[in-house]
Parts: structure tokens; sequence; C-alpha cells
């Protein structure tokens, strides 16, 4: 089939069931919002002399709240509360935070406003992936759903991250915030409106998902599939803390600059990361299709190596002139890991969970998201301000990388 052609396009869009495309929808316009805010807000703040020790415990305090909200989000979903009412009150915290953060203007509000998108996304996040396998309808598989709404969530990053990028070149940076508040309206309407939500979380579930559910129940064996989880968590925790890198940590790299690479403006920084989502949004659907029949363990070694080879091209940008050069290149594979590690993670973690307990799964993994951010970005910016640099930050996720490649085989 040509994906490439018009009606083709319509026709494989039509195709998913009708509920799972109006969830896709918002998580499309859930990215648009928060891609802005994720990805610039560090710019924001930095060009008001915040430090990167104090831009990465902004982050740290809402990866504090996302630890909290992710549990008991899981926990709800597993009593079978709506997801699509999980999904509404995080919109309502979102658009607490957007207010707090667009009138911020000192170190106090700041940690205040992202103790809010902190809790907003911990209350997202195990709720829209949760909401995917169970709108799949025996239809579709839930990797392929997951792959779709994964280019869902990259398409409406790139949006906007370039929304954002456009505000700074006329100095209306913070106007990510009331884009985002505009697409959290949207979002309550679509739900409220369009989405019949479907309270009984076990009367949904494709046959692929079918695979991986334990056929016992026998609370004598509740915690095992805690550990057969742990490679992939603890890749999922690594693989995370390099996205809350690139969000928080990149930004101000190239902002300051290397040890001979020059620093760059807040608009060339801008558009670089606005080029990098572009290519994760390229990348996201044509990755997941090729490697849709790989095996799990094939996928994540792959997606490390890739990391591995991004983050060397990213340590050799420092002692350049024109380093921003390999910066552009090393986004290539650096993309493509992302790409195949996103849809990837929660497929692997929905196949591998009894069904009783898949909210929760999903809570944990999501919980690698908060757990990175909680610790990653304070001690990153941490040793940027002691060295002046990331020079030594790179190299050390490379060596990172390397270590956690053989760990990958035991992923299945």
């Amino acid at each position: 089939m040509n994906l490439f052609s018009t009606s083709s396009v319509s026709n494989y869009w039509e195709r998913f069931p009708v509920s799972l495309r109006l969830i896709i929808k918002a998580r499309l316009w859930t990215a648009i919002g928060a891609g802005g805010v994720l990805y610039l807000s560090p710019i924001i703040f930095n060009s008001l002399g915040f430090t990167a020790e104090q831009i990465g415990s902004g982050i740290t305090i809402a990866a504090f709240a996302g630890i909290t909200s992710r549990f008991g989000t899981g926990y709800l979903l597993d009593k079978k509360f709506s997801y699509a009412k999980a999904i509404k009150a995080a919109c309502l915290v979102a658009i607490v935070s957007d207010f707090i953060l667009f009138y911020s203007q000192n170190y106090i509000t700041y940690l205040c406003g992202q103790f809010f998108l902190g809790t907003a996304a911990g209350i997202y996040w195990p709720s829209a992936e949760l909401a995917v396998p169970l709108n799949c309808n025996n239809e579709i598989k839930s990797s392929e759903g997951y792959s779709l709404a994964r280019s869902a969530d990259a398409i409406g990053v790139t949006f906007g991250v370039f929304a954002g990028t456009l505000g700074t070149y006329f100095e209306l940076a913070r106007a990510i915030y009331f884009i985002d508040i505009i697409c959290m309206l949207y979002i309550f309407s679509i739900l409220i409106n369009k989405l019949k939500l479907h309270k009984n979380l076990n009367q949904l579930c494709s046959k692929d998902d079918m695979e991986g559910t334990y056929k016992s129940i026998d609370r004598r064996f509740n915690t095992k599939w805690i550990i057969n989880l742990a490679p992939l968590l603890l890749i999922a925790i690594f693989v995370t803390g390099v996205m809350s890198l690139l969000q928080s940590i990149l930004p101000l790299d190239l902002a300051n600059g290397g040890i001979i690479r020059p620093p760059l403006t807040e608009q060339r920084v801008a558009t670089l990361v606005t080029f990098k989502l572009v290519l994760i949004a390229i990348f996201q659907w044509p990755i997941g299709y090729i490697l849709r029949n790989k095996s799990s363990s094939f996928k994540f070694r792959l997606c490390l190596i890739l990391l591995l080879i991004s983050f060397i091209l990213l340590s050799l940008s420092n002692l350049l002139v024109y380093g921003y050069l390999l910066i552009l290149l090393s986004f290539i594979p650096l993309t493509i890991s992302l790409c195949i590690f996103l849809p990837s993670a929660s497929d692997a973690i929905i196949k591998s969970s009894p069904r009783r307990y898949r909210g929760r799964a999903i809570a944990l993994y999501s919980q690698c998201f908060g757990i990175s951010a909680l610790i990653v970005p304070w001690m990153a910016g941490k040793l940027i301000d002691n060295y002046d640099t990331a020079f030594q930050l790179w190299l050390v996720v490379s060596l990172i990388c390397m270590i956690l490649v053989p760990i990958s085989k035991n992923i299945k």
C-alpha cells in the first residue's frame, strides 16, 4: 500500500477504531501544547539569569510531583477509574501550571509552576498510554496503535516547538504557555463531546495483548511480572534520562558553547531543537513500520548503539569551532534511537504485564520518566556549572550506553 498518496493515507487512518482515532487526536493536541513548554522553558528561564542548577532543580521538582501522581493514577486506573476523566484532570492542572510559569519572574514561582507541570504529566501519561490498547477493539495490534500514538506525539511536539521558536524571533517566547492552555481546552472538548468512555478496563483487549497476559492470577506470583520487567525498566530509566537531558541540558549546552565551540543565540538554539523534533516526526512511523516484526531485544540493542554514536558525536562537537555541524549529524542516530524506543517500550510493558495490573505497570514504566527527570537534570546541571561545558557529561552517558547494550539481550 502506498501510504504517501492522499487517498491511501485517508483509508489507512479510517481503518483504526473511532475511539482510538479520538485518543490519537487528543494526544496530538497535548503534544502541541506540551512541546513548547517542555523544550523551550529552559531557554526562557536561562535568559532570566537562572543557573543550570536552578533550572535542573525545577525539573527535579516536576519529576518528584510526577512520581507521586503516577502511582496514584495507575492504582485508580486498575480500580476501573476512567482514563478520560484522568486526562481531563491532567488538563486542568496543566492550565494552572501554564498561568504560574507565564507570570513567573523568580525562582520560587518557577518551582511552583514546575510542581504543577509535573503533577499534570504524572496524571496524563499512564492514562494516555493505557488508553491506546484499550481502544484497539480487537481490530489492530497494540504495537501498531502505539506506533500511531507516538507519531502523533512526535508531530505535535514538533509543531509546538516550532510555534515557540517563532515566538523567540518576535520576543514572544512565553506565548508557549497560552498555546498550551488553548490545546488543553480543546482536548477537554474532545473528551466531553466525542469520546465514548470505556468504564470496564477488561472489555477491550487486542489478541496480541492476550499473549502477554499471565494465565494465572494467583497472589503468590503477583510480583513476578515486576521482576520480568526489570531489564526493560533499567534501560527505560536510562533512555528517559537521555530524553530529559535533551529537553533541559542540550539547549543549555548549545547556548553556553563547548570547550572550543562558540555559544549560539537563543533563536539558533530553538531552531536546532525544532530541527531535531522534525526529524523525530519524519522518522517515527517509518522506523516503527520497518522494525515491527523484530524482537524486543534487537530493538533495544539497536537503540542503545545508536545513542552511543550520537553521544560520541556530541562529545566531539565540543572540540571544534564548527562543532554544531557534528551536533546536526548526531541528531540522525539520536532521533532514530528514540523512534525505536518509545513505541517499543510501551508495547513491551503491556504485553509483559498481567491484565489486572496493566494500569500499575504503565504507571511503573511512566515512573522511569519521573525518576530519571528527578535525578538527571539536577546532576547534569551541576556538572555543567562546575566544568562550564557538557563535554564530560556526554562522555559519561556514552559509557553507560556501552554498559547497557549486553543487558538489552535479556528483554523478551
